[in-house]
């Protein structure tokens, strides 16, 4: 992590621009509103993956609490991308966040009055610099964790809410809102270690925005630790990613459908034996409400 984490849930917002812009042969016409928008062949959660094991976050030597950056692109018929440019207060970060859309896989083209067409589209991206920050208790827990330590963790807070609980060793960070697709995130960061639970809540998703799990599982572009959970009585989806070799620890992301709402879960913190710890305890505390 080099002491700098990446907000996931900023990163679980792809934004279409609002207007049109138009070039003038007829069949380059970049649309910014579409009636059908563009969007990563295995779904926006499993992009975003990618671009966070992808991105390297110590390219930077920014002192900012916090650096914000908007990513615009054009997404080609072929999905493939173009004119790509970054408006960012680090110009090292913009440069990082471009060099890592260029490596991403094509994805579906937007299409408009039933033809596929060309069309402008945003990210936005919020980098939280952390090397500043007093130091955690046990700030030990890097590439020589010591096993140990995993004793005297103690997950005795309660984290309740109107949709879900969990026991966990977190405190509550933030909270945003993407009214566009209903969907909420709540961020909780851990009070003695490096690392974050993201809980991301999608009501009401569209038939397109849920994954296939199945398909998840056997997919040759999505790599890590994939398997089915039981999440204390629910049938989840969990894919671990091993991040030491970017310097940014080791990922969990738990996905499910409960009821009409769409769950994805995110803990990440600087050590895989951590993380896989936090894990097991949330398969046996989070429980979602009725």
């Amino acid at each position: 992590m080099k002491n700098v984490f990446l907000v996931l849930f900023i990163l679980l917002t792809g934004v279409q621009s609002i207007g049109q812009e138009t070039i003038d042969i007829e069949d380059n016409k970049v649309y910014s509103f579409v009636q059908k928008k563009a969007e990563p062949i295995e779904g926006m959660t499993v992009f975003y993956q990618s671009f966070i094991e992808e991105f390297n976050m110590g390219v930077s030597t920014s002192k900012e609490k916090e650096v914000k950056l908007r990513l615009k692109f054009v997404v080609e018929k072929d999905g493939t991308f173009g004119d790509i440019t970054s408006e960012s207060t680090d110009v090292d970060y913009g440069k990082e966040a471009i060099r890592v859309l260029k490596r991403m896989p094509a994805w579906k083209p937007a299409q408009h009055n039933g033809k596929i067409v060309r069309s402008a589209f945003t990210i936005p991206v919020n980098v939280r610099n952390k090397k500043n920050k007093k130091n955690k208790k046990n700030k030990s827990v890097n590439k020589k964790f010591d096993n140990r330590i995993i004793e005297k963790i103690v997950l005795d807070k309660t984290i309740e809410t109107d949709e879900f609980e969990f026991k966990c060793d977190c405190s509550f960070h933030n909270e945003t809102q993407n009214l566009k697709i209903n969907q909420i995130a709540k961020n909780y960061e851990l009070n003695d270690y490096e690392g974050m639970y993201s809980i991301i809540i999608q009501n009401n998703p569209k038939e397109n925005d849920i994954p296939d799990f199945d398909e998840l599982l056997t997919s040759k572009n999505l790599v890590g630790d994939k398997k089915y959970i039981d999440l204390n009585g629910i049938k989840a989806f969990h894919i671990g990613n091993d991040l030491e070799r970017y310097n940014k620890g080791y990922n969990a992301m738990i996905m499910f459908v409960s009821g009409d709402k769409l769950i994805n879960i995110l803990i990440n913190t600087e050590h895989r034996i951590l993380t896989e710890y936090l894990v097991e305890d949330l398969k046996k505390t989070f429980k979602m409400k009725e």
